[in-house]
């Protein structure tokens, strides 16, 4: 109860007031209901994109605004991959998602200490994973506002392995309104992905946050996660995926930690408040010499 109290506290907060929660709310219930008529879709959309959130920048769009037939359709949008080129190398892991770092660093005993003060343990973010790979890891903690595109992609080229659901709250993930007393990362729903990668393995962990409705696949996983239980998803055939391929989406905005195993991580390519593209280089990584 003091959790659900807290999260309608901050959604009151974020919103102005209980009226303009309530109205988000609708919002959120109502995003996926097409909007018709092209000059009212842009109406709509400049009215959410104009204000607090910021305009969109309308030439990175895959379409004309005016074609998204809903607010979701436009939250999920693609970007033109023309303007995410990816480096030559293939010895970075990239960022998994338009964002702003929020916190980026080493893993210490299994523990991330982030910006705000308030510590993580692996097994706290991570539930029926095995953290052993990443106890001495590097972490990278990715906020998407609004405005971002909220499609989630590989940081590298590998395999997904398994798939963990961790249902939970949706406390805001907004780095203003996080309280050590409300560990937001340990507390909401979240999907920790696991893959194997050249450069070793990673972990994504996709963290809801107020007004997320879905996480979504662009392909077929197998299973539906439970609402009340935590959901584990062993792949029987591991799914190959490309570096930067699309591997999820968040349905409204939400925070993405990319968790790296240890002993890979040479060098911290960004920093902390630093904006960065899906596809732009976080870590460099240790050149493996192969075993004779």
């Amino acid at each position: 109860m003091k959790i659900r109290l807290e999260q309608i506290r901050q959604a009151r907060q974020i919103h102005g007031g209980t009226f303009n929660m309530l109205a988000a709310a609708i919002g959120v219930r109502l995003s996926r209901t097409p909007i018709p008529g092209a000059a009212l879709r842009r109406k709509v959309f400049t009215m959410i994109y104009g204000g607090k959130y910021g305009a969109l920048d309308e030439s990175e769009l895959e379409k004309p605004l005016d074609q998204f037939r809903s607010v979701n359709e436009l939250f999920t949008r693609a970007v033109r991959p023309e303007l995410r080129p990816l480096p030559d190398t293939t010895e970075h892991f990239l960022s998994p998602v338009d964002g702003t770092v929020q916190d980026i660093g080493r893993i210490e005993n299994d523990l991330i200490m982030t910006i705000k003060g308030i510590p993580y343990t692996l097994e706290s973010l991570c539930p029926e994973t095995d953290i052993s790979p990443f106890s001495e890891g590097h972490f990278a903690i990715l906020f998407l506002s609004p405005r971002d595109c909220h499609r989630v992609f590989t940081p590298a080229e590998g395999q997904l392995q398994q798939l963990v659901h961790v249902p939970g709250h949706r406390l805001l993930v907004h780095p203003p309104y996080q309280r050590s007393e409300f560990p937001v990362f340990s507390l909401n729903e979240r999907l920790v992905m696991q893959l194997d990668t050249a450069l070793g393995k990673c972990l994504l962990i996709m963290v809801a946050g107020w007004g997320v409705g879905h996480i979504t696949h662009p392909f077929r996983i197998g299973r539906r996660f439970s609402p009340r239980r935590v959901s584990v998803t062993k792949l029987d055939t591991p799914r190959p995926m490309k570096r930067a391929e699309w591997i999820a989406t968040f349905e409204l905005g939400s925070t993405v930690i990319l968790i790296t195993e240890t002993n890979r991580i040479s060098s911290v390519l960004a920093e902390r408040d630093q904006k960065v593209r899906f596809g732009q280089p976080l870590f460099d990584t240790v050149s493996m010499v192969p075993s004779r």
